[in-house]
């Protein structure tokens, strides 16, 4: 449910970035979704394809692109892409996340008419 107002908010903007940039159509859509974000894409299509209609971006294709959160062992400093498990595959250490990784939600590409 918290999707809504996340897709609310990308539609409002794509609107004003199609005025100001004078696009006509937004043809797809490339978004990254980390995986601590607790987005999902299948419910983000849902209400994209239920409130894009009569925007700039109706019918647009959306692509998702689901990232991990990174961790940094506190012993050796590695940094990795989390995968199940906390310890460092260098040393055996504790992880500790990165801050900021694997919360995205972000546009990462706009594919236009």
């Amino acid at each position: 449910m918290h999707e809504l107002p996340a897709v609310e908010n990308l539609i409002r903007t794509l609107d004003e970035e199609t005025e100001a940039r004078n696009i006509s159509r937004i043809k797809a859509i490339h978004i990254v979704i980390g995986e601590l974000s607790s987005y999902v894409g299948e419910c983000v299509q849902t209400y994209f394809d239920l409130l894009s209609q009569g925007h700039s971006c109706e019918d647009a294709r959306l692509y998702f692109r689901h990232v991990a959160a990174r961790f940094k062992c506190t012993s050796c400093g590695h940094e990795f892409d989390h995968d199940r498990d906390f310890t460092c595959p260098l040393c055996g250490g504790d992880g500790k996340l990165v801050p900021g990784t694997g919360k995205e939600f972000l546009v990462e590409k706009l594919e236009t008419d």
